[in-house]
Formats: C-alpha cells, structure tokens, sequence
C-alpha cells in the first residue's frame, strides 16, 4: 500500500484506491489472521483427539476448550470485519460512480480531474475523493454512498447549516466540516506546488439520493447528486480568476507530484 505523502504532494490513482486498500488491510488483520487462530484451535483438537483414541494419553477436554475459544473470538472478529467491509465497499462503489460521471460528462467540457489523492496532516492520514479543475474554478468533492431506506425516496435536504437523510442527521459523520475540510486540504496542496493563492470549491455528492438544498449556488457547500454533476459544476461562479496558465500550471504540479 503507498504510503501516504505529507500535505505539499499528492500521489494520482483510481477512484476509490484508498478505501480497498483499506478493506484490504481488514482482510489481513480482522478475517485473515481470526480465521488462523480458528484453524489452529482445531488442529489442537484434531490432536487431542489422536491422544484421546491413539495409544497417547491425553484429555479432550482441552481440545475442546482451546477449539471453542478460538472459534468464539475469530467468529466475532469476522463478523465486524464483514460489516466494515461492507462499508468500504459500498464507499468504493460510491467514489467510482462520481468518477464515471465526471469522465463521461465534465471531462469532454474541458475539466481535469485527480482522483483519491492520499494526504497526512498532524499524523492523521485521509484522502480528497476528487480535485476537478475547470475554467470556472478548482473543485473537491466529497462523496457518500449511504445506505438508501427501504421503502420512498431516498432525499437528502441541506438548508446551509445542516444536511438531512430522510429527515434525520447521520450519527457518525459531519459532512458539511467533512467536505470543507477537504476543500481546505485542496487548497493547501495546490498553494503550496504552485505558490499560488487559490479558492478552492467544497463539493458533497450524495450518490444515488435526491439531493435538495434550499439555496444551491449560496450554501457554504455545493450539495449534488452524481447524476447532476453536469448541470451544476458548469453553472458554479467563479470565486477568483483562474487563468488557463494557472489551471495549467496546477494541472502540471499535481501531475509532476503524482509521479513521485
């Protein structure tokens, strides 16, 4: 697995790298290694079982007991690893799909894009999904693939303080200081490759629900879906000018930086 670079490069790869890599590190330490231990306690108890009805004497009782522990302590440490999974999976999922749209639909109108560039700040490692450059500005987009309810419509509203999945904020996660945060991050890379002094765009897009907001354009946050990327990224004001020789010139850093 790369390793993450310190803010001031960034590394080009496929959307949704960072998230199987993780899944794969949780294959290694949450699948892999209990499904070793789960093995091993019943070698134990194959051979307690050799001593049992060989000629050794042994007792069985002890094969059993090292063979349910181990079975106990592997089977739940599968059991989260599945749901993780599951979670990465679906956010691979998610980060792929904005990525085709993006090569389908902004691609041909003149835009670039990097996708999931690894970054560490302060000893936290994380990633930008997306950095789409274009004429009207410099974009990061956030993306999340959340479950979608089982029955109506899956909406998500964003009134500019607050986003609701069917009515109701996510537990685990702030999306709007999640997607800001990005932005920021994307700036602070591209200022310091270039020396320039960019504004860059925050972007959350819901994949697969629909997505509302009572002020599209004047949210601190441009709220879209994966389908609506190309209607609504054209149509952005520029915060600043963005000449074609800077969008060159940020093109080439983060492209002179993904190559080491």
């Amino acid at each position: 697995m790369d390793k993450p670079r310190p803010i001031g490069t960034s590394i080009k790869r496929l959307p949704g790298q960072a998230l199987r890599e993780e899944r794969e590190r949780l294959l290694d330490s949450l699948v892999n290694e209990p499904a070793m231990i789960m093995f091993a306690g019943w070698i134990v108890l194959v051979i307690e079982c050799f001593h049992v009805f060989g000629k050794m004497p042994a007792n069985i009782w002890i094969g059993i007991i090292i063979a349910f522990v181990t079975t106990v302590y592997g089977g739940r440490k599968m059991v989260m690893a599945r749901r993780q999974l599951r979670k990465f999976r679906r956010g691979e999922e998610g980060e792929r799909m904005v990525a085709q749209a993006i090569e389908q639909d902004l691609i041909p109108k003149g835009y670039f894009v990097f996708h999931d560039i690894p970054l560490e700040k302060d000893g936290q490692r994380f990633n930008i999904d997306h950095i789409l450059i274009g004429e009207n500005g410099i974009f990061a987009i956030e993306t999340k693939n959340y479950t979608k309810p089982a029955k109506g419509c899956p909406e998500v509203r964003y009134d500019g303080k607050n986003i609701l999945w069917c009515g109701k904020r996510h537990d685990r996660c702030d999306e709007i200081a999640q997607t800001k945060s990005a932005a920021q991050s994307a700036k602070t890379l591209i200022d310091e490759l270039t020396g320039l002094n960019v504004y860059v765009h925050p972007v959350l897009c819901a994949v697969g629900w629909c997505a509302k907001s009572t002020d599209l354009y004047g949210n601190p946050i441009l709220l879209v879906m994966e389908k609506t990327l190309k209607s609504t990224i054209p149509n952005v004001t520029p915060r600043q000018q963005l000449t074609e020789p800077h969008r060159k010139a940020i093109i080439a850093a983060l492209k002179r930086s993904a190559q080491g």
